[in-house]
């Protein structure tokens, strides 16, 4: 049996996630989607990082994931973190990360090039607002579906599977994405 998402609640502790939240370097850009700004489907702002620690972080935990969500795809690479703050009135409407078959096309960067998303990943960096709630898009999940954020917890699921981001209410949502990449699926 597959899962939708594997989480692993309260997993970082207090120093991982002051040190993640301090990617702030004040050079936040306006989220788009797309390329293009729609404030209708996504409203938050973001800074990427590529620092190497992230991912010796977060791959071993993709790693186990990975297995125990029982979706054994071959991953081999990841994109940057990006850090995401959104403020009251911040969302992000249903969508998805990747198909798994659709691949990244950018000759530059040999690493990703020819890869396609398969694993999307999520790290809830605080708690300390209202709103905000991830929802992922299976009915058969009933009240399953929605997620309340909590500090320090990590949560996986492959990036087709449609998601959002309720609209924060009060107070400042923070979070860390990436999805990890590898052959298109066959």
């Amino acid at each position: 049996m597959s899962f939708v998402y594997y989480k692993y609640d309260n997993v970082l502790a207090d120093d991982v996630v002051n040190k993640i939240l301090q990617i702030d370097d004040g050079s936040w850009q306006k989220a788009e989607t797309d390329h293009q700004e729609k404030e209708s489907l996504r409203k938050n702002e973001v800074i990427f990082s590529n620092n190497q620690w992230l991912y010796d972080a977060f791959w071993p935990i993709m790693e186990d994931a990975n297995k125990k969500g029982n979706w054994n795809l071959q991953i081999d690479c990841a994109e940057d973190f990006q850090l995401g703050k959104y403020s009251e009135g911040g969302h992000y409407e249903f969508h998805a990360d990747g198909d798994g078959l659709t691949t990244i096309n950018n000759p530059n960067n040999t690493v990703l090039h020819g890869k396609a998303r398969k694993i999307s990943m999520v790290v809830w960096l605080n708690e300390d607002f209202e709103g905000g709630e991830f929802e992922f898009h299976t009915a058969h999940m009933g009240n399953d579906r929605f997620i309340k954020p909590t500090k320090g917890t990590v949560m996986f699921f492959p990036s087709w599977i449609l998601h959002k981001v309720h609209p924060v209410t009060k107070g400042t949502r923070y979070s860390l994405v990436s999805w990890f990449n590898g052959n298109p699926v066959k």
